[in-house]
């Protein structure tokens, strides 16, 4: 990566911030607090809403700084489009007063290429080391799919030559997010290698991002941390309600996070929302209990599925997340295996909640009869180029969906 440091780090302020975070300790000596960092990629047609969610963060219940050196921290990296790039520490001071204090200024860079954004976490982790780091990725986000297919759809032509799908013009790309487009570089971040840039375990991660609650980002990312959080439907541009949840994202315990949930739910219920929260220590069961449903002709059976009754989280034609709970239910071959499938989805998805549409304009884009907290690809076999991709995901490796 090349030296992307525009102005300064103050080393004595950041000692003694370091120092802070990390002088209180319990019984065991294990340090308390959580550091957590807020990454917003916003050099994109997004900016306006980072701002805006910047303000509701600082008007949130944010961490104290001189707190006795509990270890909280809460940390913003901000690229939004006509500024640099910046790392921030908001705190309030004894008096209750809220600031917001640049750590960092980088000279213009793609915040969600590998190198930068490994970069910048690892830096966030080392000046503010803890018990625990959480982290919410702030951007768009197009799921499991490939660098900008969403986008720019293709399939492959009789020659082997890639070959351009028409997609639907789509009125509302101003009102949703879709997780990490830099319009600069014109590029996104593929999960596979936001599973391996993640320089911590992180007790939560967050998307604020469209299409990010499917199994294929929660499994890929389940070695990094304790719980995934995440949208299987898009994610209307305002994003969560920081204003009311950031005392509970500081807290970052299960019940806090399900009221983080409950706010964003209750946030966006007039409008359309999904929100689940995964604890990914149940998710290789419930790669076992798929792969067992695939294997005895679960697999077979997806070929005869009448698609248009499988429940769907997209709009226009991008046909490319579904309900994981409905499709399952649909190519079990007998009550056993779906109750497998049941008791591994009901340990997993510790948390999940739905409006019964997604409107936008005023009109349902579509309605939810169906929620199990996890979204899925179904194969297409008209489209070969995603399934291709789609075997090198690692969910797809230890269930043999797509062989």
């Amino acid at each position: 990566m090349k030296e992307c440091l525009k102005k300064y780090i103050v080393l004595a302020v950041a000692a003694s911030m370091a120092a802070v975070s990390c002088t209180k300790f319990d019984q065991e000596g294990m340090k308390i607090g959580n550091t957590l960092l807020v990454y917003m990629a916003a050099n994109n047609n997004l900016a306006s809403y980072a701002e805006y969610n910047i303000e509701e963060i600082m008007a949130g219940d944010v961490p104290e700084y001189f707190n006795e050196g509990s270890g909280d921290v809460l940390l913003v990296y901000a690229d939004i489009a006509g500024s640099n790039p910046r790392l921030m520490r908001i705190s309030k001071d004894s008096y209750g007063v809220v600031n917001q204090e640049v750590l960092v200024e980088y000279e213009p860079q793609n915040s969600i290429s590998d190198s930068v954004m490994a970069e910048v976490l690892s830096y966030a982790a080392r000046l503010f080391p803890s018990s625990e780091h959480s982290l919410i990725l702030w951007s768009h986000g197009t799921g499991w799919l490939p660098d900008g297919y969403y986008a720019e759809p293709y399939s492959l032509g009789a020659d082997g030559q890639a070959v351009s799908m028409s997609v639907q013009e789509d009125p509302y790309a101003m009102c949703v997010k879709s997780f990490g487009l830099d319009r600069t570089s014109d590029s996104e971040m593929d999960i596979r290698t936001l599973a391996g840039i993640l320089p911590v375990h992180y007790r939560y991660i967050m998307f604020d991002a469209c299409l990010m609650g499917g199994i294929e980002v929660a499994y890929e990312l389940r070695k990094n941390c304790d719980y995934v959080v995440g949208s299987a439907a898009e994610v209307l541009a305002s994003g969560f309600p920081y204003s009311r949840i950031v005392g509970d994202l500081m807290d970052g315990r299960l019940s806090s996070l399900t009221s983080v949930c409950d706010d964003y739910y209750e946030e966006y219920s007039d409008m359309g929302a999904t929100v689940s929260v995964v604890d990914t220590r149940y998710l290789e069961s419930l790669a076992e209990a798929c792969a067992d449903i695939f294997n005895r002709g679960g697999r077979d059976s997806i070929a005869g599925l009448d698609m248009d009754s499988l429940q769907v989280y997209f709009r226009l034609n991008r046909h490319w997340f579904y309900d994981l709970g409905d499709l399952m239910s649909r190519i079990a071959p007998d009550k056993a295996s779906l109750d497998r499938f049941q008791a591994a989805m009901n340990s997993a998805v510790v948390y999940k909640r739905s409006t019964d549409a997604f409107v936008l304009g005023g009109y349902p884009q579509f309605y939810i009869n169906k929620f199990s907290g996890l979204s899925t690809y179904v194969p297409n076999p008209e489209n070969p180029v995603l399934d291709e991709y789609y075997r090198t995901l690692a969910w797809n490796q230890a269930v043999q969906m797509v062989r």
